[in-house]
């Protein structure tokens, strides 16, 4: 008998890496948001418009979003805990029951994964609504990771959550491809390392994406190919 021992080879790791923003990206949860913050805001008598969301900053957070909303209207943002709760439960629904997957993103995630290259998900979402709505959107399926973060600031992802989470799933050394929907997450991104393609909403067309290498409409105005020859660099 062989007194060798059998070790276990240690995975390589890898070198190149597509991330994007689960909720905003994959799905477009932002105008979900506007419109239960609006009903909120509401409440509290306050009209919500296009244009006074935008400038409330957006954050993912709902007391943050409707705290800020209140206070650019000149409102008290106390005693909001029923507006809260009432822009997470619509959340809720929209990531359990509603939500669609980009066409444009998913023929790109499987061109990324023909060429063996993981892909990851993150979010901003509290960790149960960020598995039903991969669940809903077939990501699991497809293969993609999620990535939960450890902390959600009012304003994210920035610079340094992008560090922390790119060193939470061991690619911080990747060439990353890292698709986004708002000027902070390509800021953020791009001082990551990460070359960016930007995809804004409505609510965020207008915003500056300087360095990103695309800025579209919509992903399914570029060929995954097209894509992934840009920003790849393999």
């Amino acid at each position: 008998m062989s007194d060798e021992v059998k070790t276990e080879e240690t995975p390589a790791r890898a070198t190149h890496a597509l991330i994007f923003e689960l909720e905003y990206v994959a799905a477009r949860k932002r105008q979900v948001e506007f419109t239960a913050i609006k009903n909120a805001a509401k409440t509290k008598g306050v009209e919500l418009t296009l244009v006074s969301f935008v400038r409330s900053g957006m954050s993912p957070l709902p007391r943050a979003a409707i705290t800020s909303v209140l206070k650019q209207a000149g409102k008290k943002s106390d005693a909001i805990e029923k507006a809260v709760a009432s822009v997470e439960k619509e959340i809720t629904a929209y990531c359990k029951n509603d939500a669609e997957l980009d066409k444009g993103l998913g023929k790109l995630i499987k061109a990324v994964q023909e060429k063996e290259i993981p892909v990851l998900a993150f979010t901003a979402l509290p960790e149960a609504d960020a598995v039903a709505l991969m669940d809903k959107l077939g990501l699991f399926e497809m293969g993609v990771e999620l990535i939960i973060p450890d902390e959600v600031k009012e304003s994210f992802p920035r610079a340094d959550s992008w560090l922390k989470m790119l060193k939470k799933c061991d690619k911080e050394d990747a060439t990353l491809v890292a698709v986004v929907s708002s000027q902070i997450a390509c800021k953020g991104a791009l001082t990551a390392g990460a070359a960016c393609i930007a995809v804004p909403d409505e609510f965020t067309t207008f915003q500056d994406f300087s360095g990103a290498k695309m800025v579209l409409d919509s992903l399914s105005d570029a060929k995954p190919k097209e894509i992934l020859d840009l920003t790849l660099r393999m």
